[in-house]
């Protein structure tokens, strides 16, 4: 999944639940700029971050590994 794509994601997620960027960032402890810069695709975060914003937004991560033959 790209960067914009979990971008999209959460700003979708975060309409939904009628919050703002400020509101999310002091809920998952980061800053708004953050959020901004994730919700445009121009920014990684780690995956404990990605973890807390996901939680508050009641989204799962999940991983699929595809098995190589060879």
């Amino acid at each position: 999944m790209s960067k914009e794509e979990i971008g999209d994601i959460i700003q979708m997620r975060r309409s939904v639940l009628s919050l703002n960027q400020e509101d999310l960032a002091e809920m998952a402890g980061i800053s708004s700029k953050t959020i901004y810069l994730l919700e445009q695709g121009k920014s990684n975060a780690s995956l404990d971050t990605l973890q807390k914003i996901f939680e508050i937004l009641g989204l799962k991560i999940s991983v699929h590994v595809k098995s190589v033959e060879g």
